[in-house]
C-alpha cells in the first residue's frame, strides 16, 4: 500500500505540473491580448481627440483672417504698402549663462542591491 502511494504522488505531481505548464502560456497570452486591446482603445481616444483638434484647425483655416495672420507670424509676409522692419543686433542681447550639472554620487554596490529589492530605485529615492 505504501509503495502504492509512494509511486502515484510522483506521477499526480508530474500530472498537476503538465496541467499548470500547458495552461500558463495560454492564460499569459490572453492577459497581454486584454492589454493590447487596452493599449488600442486608449491610442483610438486620443486619436479621435486629435481628429477633433484638427478639424477645428483646418475650419479656421478657412477664413482669411487666419491665413492672413499665419502667413504674417510664420512667413513674414507684409501687405503691399507695408513697411517691414528686421532687428538682427537688438540692442539688448541674451546672455546665456552657464549651469554646473551635479553629478549623483556614487552608491555602494550593497545599497543599489538594497534599493533594487525595496523598490527604492523606482521611486528615485535612496537611504
Amino acid at each position: 500500500m505504501i509503495q502504492r502511494v509512494q509511486t502515484a504522488v510522483p506521477i499526480f505531481l508530474l500530472v498537476v505540473l503538465a496541467i499548470v505548464v500547458t495552461n500558463v502560456f495560454p492564460f499569459r497570452q490572453m492577459i497581454a491580448n486584454d492589454r493590447t486591446i487596452d493599449l488600442g482603445i486608449d491610442r483610438l481616444e486620443e486619436l479621435h481627440e486629435e481628429n477633433a483638434r484638427l478639424t477645428l484647425q483646418v475650419e479656421a483655416l478657412a477664413t482669411e483672417g487666419e491665413v492672413e495672420r499665419l502667413a504674417r507670424e510664420d512667413l513674414g509676409y507684409v501687405q503691399q504698402g507695408e513697411i517691414t522692419y528686421v532687428i538682427t543686433n537688438p540692442a539688448n542681447p541674451v546672455v546665456v549663462e552657464s549651469v554646473e550639472v551635479a553629478l549623483p554620487e556614487e552608491v555602494p554596490w550593497y545599497k543599489s542591491v538594497w534599493n533594487f529589492l525595496s523598490g527604492q530605485d523606482f521611486v528615485g529615492t535612496q537611504f
